[in-house]
């Protein structure tokens, strides 16, 4: 080979050389990409899953007690317990749970009025009292504001009302005598996503008089 010859050799082989090293570090960028984004994506899971575990044990400790203070009104108080790490809850927004088991979606022989009054009707022992603490009718449904940990509010609560179409009332008291007041609790602070707490509540009950009359009165330890 002459001069020229091994020149252009060399200019191939440069070339190639050249080419080699692009093609070589356009995959280490694909890669260290590659591996960069699998990184970025380990860390937000990692991440994610800590906040979800940190959510999790800041989950509110929420205590209920329920008295009774009258032949027909009760009393709820709820106390935030903990956990330590949870100060206070801007809102609890408490419902009241329909029994479990019972599936009371309208039936096909209930008239339209029947249907009309069904979403009103609580199937369960008590309702929080209309009108009061702004809770509005039927009373499933009340809302606790700003409470603090080792804090409780009350909040004042009826014998719920049987549909209109019971024939007798007593046939409801009797249905709930022993039944809990279930609840569903959604538990709100800025800056975290929602808890939800759910609960079932012993309730005292009502008697009725000896004499067989349809009025009740309260149980001598509730007097």
């Amino acid at each position: 080979m002459n001069t020229d010859d091994w020149t252009a050799f060399g200019a191939i082989v440069a070339a190639v050389g050249v080419v080699v090293s692009a093609v070589m570090a356009y995959w280490t960028t694909r890669k260290a990409a590659a591996a960069a984004a699998d990184s970025a994506d380990t860390a937000r899971e990692v991440a994610q899953i800590e906040r979800d575990r940190w959510h999790r044990e800041l989950t509110p400790e929420l205590t209920f007690n329920l008295i009774r203070v009258g032949s027909n009104r009760l009393r709820l108080t709820t106390t935030l317990a903990g956990p330590v790490g949870l100060d206070h809850l801007d809102t609890i927004t408490l419902t009241v749970r329909d029994e479990a088991g019972r599936d009371h979606s309208a039936r096909p022989h209930y008239d339209e009025a029947m249907r009309t009054e069904l979403p009103s009707v609580i199937w369960g022992p008590a309702r929080f009292s209309p009108g009061v603490d702004e809770v509005a009718a039927p009373g499933r449904q009340s809302i606790i504001r700003s409470l603090e940990r080792g804090n409780f509010v009350h909040r004042q609560m009826d014998n719920s009302e049987p549909p209109s179409w019971f024939q007798d009332p007593g046939d409801w008291v009797d249905g709930y005598w022993e039944a809990k007041l279930r609840l569903h609790a959604v538990c709100e602070v800025e800056g975290h996503r929602p808890w939800i707490v759910v609960a079932e509540v012993a309730t005292p009950g009502v008697e009725y008089i000896s004499d067989g009359s349809d009025e009740m009165e309260v149980p001598e330890q509730y007097r």
